[in-house]
């Protein structure tokens, strides 16, 4: 965890661009840790070996062109980028479902037999729904007699006028 941050630390130390209660944190992790060593050594002859690089200046038409090519932004990557955004895709891969579907119905060539078969099956379920309905209907109907069949026969006993007589 300390040669995490050490390292993180490592270029501003090679540059004198540290505190210096951190510079001395880290010539004190240095002495201790060769690994991190190493790394300071090797980052030293990485900026040496890029120093020794010659620099080359590009011609003023390079640059300008190259400056507008960075300017340009076609229409398609805009459109493409809109399509790539996350929040979209759950959209996009429904929209993909319901399109493969439906194309798969309109080029089937037996579509007629399955509309068919598909009104027979909505059509005996509304037949079963209605069955249900009148089934519902007539148990009512009878729950209906058998309450009335019991309150007459309550009243037939009323307890109340046996105790009188």
């Amino acid at each position: 965890m300390i040669c995490d941050r050490i390292e993180e630390l490592l270029p501003a130390y090679r540059d004198g661009g540290l505190e210096p209660e951190e510079h001395a944190r880290v010539e004190a992790h240095l002495r201790s840790c060769r690994g991190c060593a190493l790394l300071l050594a090797f980052l030293g002859e990485t900026d040496a070996a890029l120093a020794s690089f010659p620099q080359v200046d590009p011609a003023p038409g390079l640059r300008g062109r190259l400056n507008a090519v960075a300017g340009r932004k076609p229409l398609f990557s805009t459109v493409f980028g809109l399509l790539r955004k996350p929040a979209l895709q759950p959209v996009l891969a429904a929209a993909s479902v319901v399109c493969a579907v439906v194309s798969l119905y309109l080029l089937n060539p037996g579509r007629h037999e399955l509309e068919k078969e598909i009104v027979r099956t909505f059509h005996r379920g509304i037949g079963r729904v209605e069955k249900l309905y009148a089934r519902t209907g007539s148990i009512t109907d009878s729950i209906g007699s058998y309450a009335e069949n019991l309150y007459v026969s309550l009243q037939s006993i009323n307890p109340l006028e046996r105790n009188k007589d």
